[in-house]
């Protein structure tokens, strides 16, 4: 009851706050107010790194899943586990007079801080540099397709070429067969060649030199045309494929974490580390509030507390060792006394079977000396009948 009392006296927020850097109120009660600004102060700093960390790893968790209460929940779930954490780091901190001790028990800790604002910082880059991160994948896209575009810019642009190169040929085959076409007319007319005018020698010998020509000329068109034909019905193909091939790279580019990561890697290092140092500085301020403040009347009182423990503990158990090493000697006594008195009881029955043995050799010897009498005395009888 005078507990609940003290700790009525202290504020809700404040007793939050005490509960955020494990702090025992019954303990801060018979302290200064300094030491409970001290611990709240603690207490608000793990708090706030939670908070820090529910809205980091929520964010983190739609932009892998685009959903909404899925983040929330996961977001939740992860600001409670470094809450906790931290919280834990903090209350497993026990202050002493040697800061060498405190520092070596200290290490651990901040190494874990720091990996825990590692985590933490990357989502909150993700948001604060979105922008930068959104024109870096759009260039990144831009890029691909223009890469797409090239090669079949290329393909296209091959096929073309084939189609101006069997033009100029065919364009030069018909101004040989239009030059040969002017010789043969102009020689018929009479206006150039022999001069003669009409069908002779020499008209119907260029007249023979143009069909040929001309039939060359209709064969190497049709064969050109088919050929023309083919190759632009492959440039159709080509450019439509070039469609949907570039429908199909942008659809397949992902806008997941790992793909916006790699973004944020790309940009300039100076404000990541930045963020990194602001939130390593934010993550590790409760243990170095810890070390950095001096040895107070709580860490007295919470030392002593623990002193008097394990001195009841000890006690303890030195008295249950006592306890056992009674029972062990009692029941040695005991077992001493039981062997005794089985000495004596063998020691008796050892009489018994001596005198017992005793008794029978007696018999025995008895027994031997009649039948050697026997012998003696039958020796005796027979030696007289002999005799006689």
């Amino acid at each position: 009851m005078n507990e609940d009392l003290k700790t009525a006296k202290i504020g809700s927020v404040m007793q939050f706050f005490l509960f955020c850097a494990a702090a025992d109120t019954a303990f801060l009660m018979e302290c200064p107010k300094s030491e409970h600004h001290k611990y709240a102060g603690v207490g608000a700093t793990v708090f706030f790194t939670g908070l820090l960390a529910c809205f980091s790893g929520g964010y983190a968790i739609y932009t892998a899943f685009d959903n909404l209460w899925l983040s929330i929940a996961l977001g939740i779930f992860w600001g409670l586990l470094v809450f906790n954490l931290d919280r834990f780091l903090v209350s497993t901190m026990k202050k002493t007079r040697n800061k060498t001790k405190e520092l070596i028990q200290i290490l651990p800790r901040l190494i874990l801080a720091v990996l825990l604002a590692l985590v933490i910082s990357v989502p909150l880059e993700l948001k604060i540099f979105e922008d930068e991160i959104n024109e870096k994948m759009f260039y990144a896209e831009a890029q691909k397709v223009d890469q797409l575009d090239s090669l079949y810019a290329n393909r296209i642009q091959s096929r073309q070429q084939r189609i101006d190169l069997i033009r100029t040929r065919l364009d030069q085959k018909q101004e040989i067969r239009d030059k040969y076409y002017q010789e043969y007319i102009c020689e018929c007319d009479g206006t150039c060649g022999t001069g003669k005018k009409g069908k002779g020698t020499e008209c119907e010998r260029k007249e023979k030199r143009f069909l040929q020509i001309d039939e060359e000329y209709k064969q190497a068109k049709l064969e050109a045309d088919a050929e023309i034909a083919e190759l632009n019905t492959m440039k159709a193909y080509l450019s439509q494929q070039n469609i949907d091939e570039r429908s199909n790279l942008r659809a397949s580019i992902a806008d997941g974490l790992l793909v916006r990561i790699t973004a944020l890697n790309d940009l300039p290092k100076g404000p990541q580390i930045a963020i990194i140092l602001l939130l390593i500085s934010i993550e590790i301020a409760p243990i170095l509030v810890k070390l950095l403040s001096p040895y107070g009347p709580y860490d007295h009182i919470l030392k002593t507390v623990e002193y008097e423990f394990e001195i009841n503990e000890i006690t303890s158990i030195n008295m249950r060792n006592q306890q056992l090493n009674n029972k062990l000697t009692v029941m040695a006594s005991i077992e001493q006394s039981k062997i005794e008195q089985e000495l004596v009881n063998n020691e008796g029955a050892m009489k018994l079977i001596g005198e017992a043995h005793l008794e029978l050799v007696r018999d025995q010897l008895k027994i031997w000396l009649e039948q050697e009498k026997r012998k003696i005395k039958e020796q005796g009888e027979s030696d007289s009948k002999n005799q006689s």
